[in-house]
């Protein structure tokens, strides 16, 4: 297509332009490695067939608003998918490694069970662990779960379970460990 740079295309000639160069160039393949010595040599010959000399700044300014604002009215229009997974597909992914899995699915499904209940946080912290910690008075859990139900604010401590318990294996934590750490895990589910 040989047209005078001078005069402004239209969209149709535009779009039939992409789609030309799209298809003209089959064989060839886009240099995905930057640090490949023929990536050079293959932005330098593509460079050499887009001119913009004969633009003013203005005119590249407004034509490249223009086009990114289209473009963005494609992205506008489509559906962007949700990809929500569940509670305890979280729980696995956050605490997997570190407790066992009926533990985590048992705190997943207490905290479902108890998402419609107008309790205050603290009941519904200690409520959603009580059954996995049956040696607990519930005064006790009470006390373990306030930090986690009345986080002050900028408190990160109660964030990194690092903080909360030793790194080592469920079995080769104390119940106190387990404790804090069963109820850390269902505000995560809570937050969730």
């Amino acid at each position: 297509m040989s047209q005078n740079p001078q005069l402004p295309l239209d969209d149709s000639e535009v779009q039939a332009q992409l789609i030309d160069c799209l298809l003209a160039s089959s064989t060839i393949t886009y240099p995905w490695n930057p640090a490949e010595p023929a990536t050079a040599d293959y932005y330098l010959e593509t460079d050499r067939h887009f001119n913009l000399d004969d633009w003013s700044d203005a005119e590249i300014t407004q034509r490249s608003r223009s086009f990114f604002a289209q473009i963005q009215s494609c992205w506008a229009n489509s559906p962007t998918p949700v990809l929500e997974i569940s509670p305890l597909a979280a729980l696995i992914e956050k605490f997997g490694a570190r407790v066992p899995q009926q533990w985590l699915a048992q705190i997943a499904a207490n905290v479902s069970d108890l998402a419609t209940n107008q309790l205050e946080p603290i009941d519904r912290l200690v409520q959603s662990v009580q059954d996995l910690l049956p040696n607990w008075a519930t005064e006790d859990l009470l006390v373990i779960a306030r930090p986690y139900a009345y986080a002050m604010r900028g408190d990160t401590g109660v964030d990194n379970i690092d903080n909360i318990v030793r790194p080592l294996a469920w079995t080769e934590l104390s119940e106190l460990e387990r404790a804090k750490l069963t109820i850390a895990i269902a505000q995560a589910a809570i937050n969730h």
